[in-house]
């Protein structure tokens, strides 16, 4: 089996073996799981790695994937982001922390090492990073808009950073709009790393 065979398949298990955590650990909502961005884009991932070849879906869900990894390390399970959910009743407890672990600390830089092995070819059209944003706003809207139809002991935005009630929206705007600049960043990043090396010039 090829190196990138074995990163392939490692991919796979890891994020098989996540979500089954995952699962485990939502037993009593499993259906509330699919609203969950990262539950989205990992099960979608696993779909595109089965369907075969598809390099622009493929880069797009990678980048997602290493985002929902940058921002769980750095604001879900930071305490210090104020927005930590490791010490709200969303923390449920060893099952739950070790599928987070495998979903948002491992499949991330295995998913992007599997990219970096296999760059589309060609290289994405210039407007690309710009049209990662179409997802994860249709996302965002549907949070906020099933949120706003729940009452108060019922809140549906899951994530602290758009928790509206606690928030207000300007605030939900201006981490929208951060997390926006990190899709864009990880975006143009992906297309200039599908592009070839200039040709080096003779003397």
């Amino acid at each position: 089996m090829t190196a990138g065979r074995v990163l392939r398949v490692s991919t796979i298990v890891v994020l098989l073996v996540g979500l089954a955590l995952a699962l485990v650990a939502a037993r009593d909502e499993p259906l509330e799981l699919l609203w969950y961005f990262t539950i989205q884009v990992d099960l979608a991932y696993l779909a595109v790695l089965r369907l075969g070849r598809a390099d622009r879906l493929r880069t797009a869900l990678t980048v997602y994937l290493v985002v929902t990894g940058l921002v769980f390390v750095l604001v879900l399970a930071n305490p210090w982001s104020g927005y930590s959910m490791m010490a709200t009743a969303d923390a449920r407890g060893a099952v739950s922390d070790a599928g987070n672990l495998l979903l948002h600390v491992v499949a991330p830089p295995l998913a992007a090492a599997d990219w970096l092995s296999h760059r589309p070819r060609p290289a994405p059209p210039r407007r690309y990073p710009v049209t990662l944003l179409a997802y994860p706003l249709a996302w965002l809207t549907a949070i906020l808009v099933r949120g706003a139809g729940s009452d108060q002991a019922q809140e549906r935005y899951l994530y602290p950073f758009v928790d509206v009630p606690r928030l207000g929206y300007p605030t939900v705007v201006v981490n929208a709009l951060a997390f926006a600049t990190l899709v864009l960043l990880l975006g143009l990043a992906a297309a200039r790393l599908s592009r070839p090396a200039p040709a080096a010039r003779l003397p």
